[in-house]
């Protein structure tokens, strides 16, 4: 090398480098934006003002009159609550359903448990189960009637009935997927049988026992109100039918609302006690 070259070599500039671009964090699409607790009471005020206004404007203009209204279900509310055929009818059916749902929710969960953990259970008693859940209890309301009468031992049993299946059912599934390292942990501190029922069984599937009762409360009161309107109990589902007959639609959506009532309450308390007796699962809520 020539002393040119190495003078040329070493006054050579070096190349810029290429300028960085700088990348800018994205965005979260306004889809996945949290909505505020605010936007999200307000959304849920306005579609039911809107539902509400639909429905009004649609029986004043094209239904028929005694069709009901948000107006004259709001009227007729505070007369129909106070009364005493609603207060009896309420009494009848929440007293069945609260019988009926504490019989099949303890057996049901009883049975889940059993079926779960064990396999020649479960493959004797499986078709059983499907078949009577996937069966409508409206169905044997007519036999329940000729067997037991028309009485309230007929809702008792319907009720019962209801509820034990999806408790058998949500709770087998949660008592047979429970994870193997907490059986293993149970056999590794030698827990007797008792013992590991109580600190693994249950508290493993306890969301899925919540989640059996949740769907209990809902086929309880349905099957309440069938046998009412079948049999011709005294209860709501007689007082919903009777009303709606002699064209007092309103006293009889007041009704349907207090079911309706009833079964968010219900679904709220079981969430709630679901929080308070097993906070690790509060995933299962959301």
């Amino acid at each position: 090398m020539t002393p040119e070259t190495m003078t040329d070599a070493t006054t050579r500039t070096p190349a810029p480098e290429p300028a960085r671009t700088r990348t800018r964090p994205r965005r979260a699409d306004r889809g996945d934006r949290p909505v505020g607790r605010r936007a999200d009471v307000l959304g849920k005020l306005t579609v039911a003002a809107l539902v509400l206004a639909v429905w009004e404007l649609s029986v004043r203009l094209w239904l028929p009159d005694y069709l009901p209204t948000p107006s004259g279900v709001a009227g007729t509310a505070w007369p129909t609550l106070t009364s005493s055929d609603f207060g009896t009818a309420l009494g009848e059916t929440l007293g069945g359903v609260l019988l009926g749902l504490l019989i099949g929710c303890v057996a049901g969960t009883a049975l889940g448990l059993a079926v779960g953990r064990v396999p020649w259970l479960r493959h004797l008693t499986s078709p059983y189960v499907s078949g009577l859940y996937a069966m409508p209890m409206l169905a044997i309301v007519p036999m329940a009637t000729i067997w037991l009468g028309y009485s309230s031992d007929t809702r008792l049993a319907v009720i019962a009935l209801s509820a034990f299946l999806p408790c058998v059912v949500s709770t087998g599934d949660g008592a047979r997927n429970i994870p193997l390292q907490l059986s293993e942990l149970a056999q590794m501190l030698g827990l007797s049988r008792p013992r590991v029922v109580i600190d693994v069984t249950l508290p493993a599937t306890l969301p899925f026992v919540v989640a059996g009762v949740q769907v209990a409360v809902g086929r309880a009161l349905v099957g309440a109100v069938a046998v009412e309107f079948l049999a011709s109990l005294p209860g709501l589902g007689t007082f919903i039918l009777t009303n709606a007959r002699s064209f007092d639609q309103d006293a009889a959506f007041v009704a349907v609302l207090v079911l309706a009532l009833l079964g968010i309450a219900a679904r709220t308390g079981t969430e709630a006690a679901l929080r308070r007796l097993a906070p690790w699962h509060l995933h299962v809520n959301r």
